[in-house]
């Protein structure tokens, strides 16, 4: 609903620009159909944005070449840029703060590192994080059979503002410290969170089971 809002907000605003003739439903549903058809996975961008041209051509009753086709190209990158400016306000402020002197220096994970995981110990009760809830149908499995499915795309060491960026089912997801994630596996919806960082490890809590995720 909010790129469909966007889209049209751009859309609108290219349209105005170039003084062209349109009607506001006929933008608003253009916009609905191509953020619809961009959903379907690996060709619905690239069925999306013909799809947007011919709707913006018979809307405006102008060129397609270049006016609709125009106004398209600038929508979309328009609304990439406000993409990216919406992920950065979200991240915030990733240095580390003031107090953080005596924390060890934020460094890259050893690639291909050998070591064996931590042994697994019980954090302090001062610690201890809120239980998880478990979505409802999970199938029964372990957390190592979760992380089966799972594999450390990056990681950005920095005390509680810790992230790791992992894959699972072909989808990309952040794991912040302490903050509880839905990540969709190949066999279904698990809930994680990052609970610690070391050099060549991961230490994650899979449905409110602790285990340990290799980072490579």
């Amino acid at each position: 609903m909010a790129r469909t809002v966007v889209l049209t907000l751009l859309l609108w605003i290219m349209v105005q620009l170039q003084k062209l003739d349109y009607f506001f439903l006929g933008l608003l549903g253009s916009a609905a159909l191509a953020c619809a058809l961009d959903t379907i996975p690996y060709f619905g961008h690239y069925l999306a944005v013909p799809v947007l041209y011919i709707c913006i051509w018979k809307i405006t009753r102008a060129s397609l070449m270049p006016d609709a086709v125009f106004t398209v190209v600038v929508s979309y990158a328009l609304m990439f840029l406000v993409k990216i400016l919406l992920l950065t306000a979200l991240i915030g402020d990733l240095r580390p703060a003031a107090d953080y002197q005596d924390q060890p220096e934020a460094r890259s994970a050893i690639i291909g590192s050998k070591s064996a995981p931590p042994a697994r110990a019980a954090p302090p009760a001062t610690n201890q994080l809120p239980a998880i809830a478990v979505p409802a149908n999970v199938p029964a499995k372990s957390a190592d059979d979760w992380l089966k499915d799972i594999s450390v795309k990056g990681v950005t060491a920095n005390g509680n503002k810790s992230m790791l960026l992992i894959s699972a089912n072909k989808k990309s997801y952040t794991l912040v410290m302490n903050e509880q994630t839905e990540v969709q596996t190949a066999t279904g919806p698990c809930r994680m969170r990052l609970a610690n960082l070391s050099e060549a490890w991961a230490t994650v809590e899979v449905n409110g089971e602790a285990a340990y995720l290799r980072i490579h």
